[in-house]
């Protein structure tokens, strides 16, 4: 599959995984956050509007291509070789990194080192044995499946 394919498929995962807000709510854990699980920071726009402000879909658009990126980056800068690697692993590489940033994702140290080893079994059990596995639903135990059964 080509690499633009593939984004687009990681994209709609990440649609469907962290929803599609078009104003400014609190997320779980009470941050201002708005369009595709973006976290309002100081460097946005948004940074003091109110909770309810709508956000354009242009906007939300630009913003999420640029966490896409970043996410895509923390991947490549976690894995040697990421393109190197099996689409599902960096299906499910760079939606973890979107969700946790690639400073907790780097905590993920024998998953990562079973990637590298080309262990997607013993990566997908690492998965399971976390924190992060509990925690975020359905979405961990989708990731785990492809890692486990789709590479």
């Amino acid at each position: 599959m080509s690499n633009k394919a593939l984004f687009e498929i990681i994209k709609e995962d990440l649609i469907r995984h962290e929803g599609y807000k078009r104003e400014i709510y609190l997320d779980h854990l009470g941050y201002p956050t708005f369009g595709v699980g973006h976290l309002v920071t100081k460097d946005d726009m948004e940074y003091e509007w109110p909770v309810g402000t709508p956000i354009t879909d242009d906007r939300i658009l630009a913003v999420f291509e640029e966490d896409f990126l970043d996410a895509l980056e923390d991947a490549e800068s976690l894995v040697d070789g990421l393109y190197n690697k099996p689409d599902a692993v960096i299906r499910v590489l760079v939606n973890m990194a979107f969700n946790i940033g690639r400073t907790r994702l780097k905590q993920f140290k024998k998953m990562l080192h079973a990637i590298e080893q080309g262990d997607y079994e013993k990566a997908a059990d690492e998965m399971e044995d976390s924190k992060w596995y509990t925690q975020v639903g359905r979405r961990s135990k989708e990731l785990v499946n492809i890692m486990r059964y789709e590479v």
